[in-house]
């Protein structure tokens, strides 16, 4: 009897494990309904990226897979031209998770759309001092459920440009494709626990539902990150094809990808490029970290911001992160420009002009 109980117990342990979890997230085929935003003052992104709009008005007909709840974001990357792509009419993306403040709705194109202020992306452009970026958002990919995790959970975020959620333990440790979820983006961010299963971590979405993910897709964020850090993290993206607006793993433009390697590592610093600049001059906008002024290359240590202006122009339109010398010349990795991808390449071969740098880490 103590055998067959035994048995009959173990198989119960791995049925509960391959059971589907729940929750708005949890499976982009058959999704939970979360509770929309409907315009309340704070919410939160329901999709893996959310692509924020300079305006309803703007976004066309190729733009509807972004636009959607699923979202599909390498199908609308797939199907647009190059030209396309250039006229993207975005602000910034916000990640899956992240809470804007909704300050407007209007009703566009049969969709109601949201204005909001996306958390953690400083900007001189927010007159309030938020720390936050402004933008349109269709309101079917924002909720207001914002559900506090478990206890014994903990803050981690995505590591690898993007990493799969699934919908039980067991198919996240074998990858495979009936229990595939959501592709989230890098710097997602999740309460955490270990379990249910080794090499296997249980993530909690905005409503509660868990997601499964390999443990190594996932990780703290440092306690004392370093300039060298920031350079691990942006090779990474090394082949990722630019994407104005973009602050995702799925496309950066040049700050995006500045942005969003130092907010994985902790620290915050302006969304755009001359108030990156700005912050090593003491500009800082309100929730940024502050930097300091690097003039010459000579003085540059890798993980360091180095700016750029057009050749005929004032104002800084460009940004990469130093990575030390080659052959004598000083190296940086950047999203250049559309149709090209982030690259390594010698800070003087962009076609514009440095102008300084600057350092927000000083180990």
């Amino acid at each position: 009897m103590s055998l067959v109980k035994t048995a009959l117990t173990a198989a119960a342990v791995l049925l509960s494990l391959a059971v589907p979890a729940t929750g708005p997230s949890a499976d982009a085929s058959a999704p939970v309904a979360a509770r929309p935003c409907e315009g309340a003052p704070t919410c939160y992104v329901d999709v893996t990226v959310a692509q924020v709009w300079v305006s309803p008005e703007q976004v066309r007909g190729v733009d509807a897979p972004a636009t959607a709840n699923p979202v599909d974001i390498r199908g609308w990357l797939r199907d647009m031209s190059l030209d396309e792509r250039r006229d993207v009419a975005g602000e910034t993306q916000a990640l899956h998770g992240t809470e804007v403040i909704v300050d407007g709705t209007k009703r566009h194109g049969g969709l109601l759309w949201d204005h909001v202020w996306v958390r953690g992306q400083p900007t001189p452009r927010d007159p309030a001092g938020r720390g936050a970026y402004p933008g349109w958002i269709p309101d079917r990919q924002l909720t207001s459920d914002h559900r506090k995790p478990p206890r014994g959970t903990h803050e981690e975020r995505v590591v690898r440009p993007t990493a799969r959620g699934f919908t039980s333990a067991a198919a996240a440790l074998e990858g495979a494709a009936p229990g595939r979820a959501t592709e989230y983006s890098y710097n997602t961010s999740f309460a955490v626990q270990p379990g249910p299963l080794p090499g296997v971590v249980t993530a909690y979405g905005n409503s509660g539902g868990r997601i499964f993910f390999r443990a190594g897709d996932l990780a703290a964020v440092p306690a004392t990150p370093s300039g060298e850090d920031v350079v691990a993290a942006a090779r990474a993206f090394l082949g990722l094809p630019y994407l104005w607006s973009g602050t995702s793993g799925f496309g950066y433009d040049c700050s995006g990808l500045t942005a969003q390697v130092y907010s994985a590592l902790g620290v915050t610093i302006p969304r755009d490029a001359q108030p990156q600049f700005d912050a090593g001059g003491g500009q800082a906008p309100a929730g940024s970290a502050v930097g300091v002024r690097i003039e010459g290359t000579d003085d540059l240590r890798p993980g360091d911001i180095v700016a750029f202006r057009p050749a005929t122009g004032g104002d800084v339109t460009h940004v990469g992160i130093f990575t030390g010398t080659r052959n004598g010349e000083p190296m940086m990795i950047n999203s250049p420009r559309t149709g090209d991808v982030v690259k390594e390449e010698p800070i003087g071969s962009t076609g514009r002009v440095y102008v300084g740098a600057t350092r927000f880490l000083t180990r």
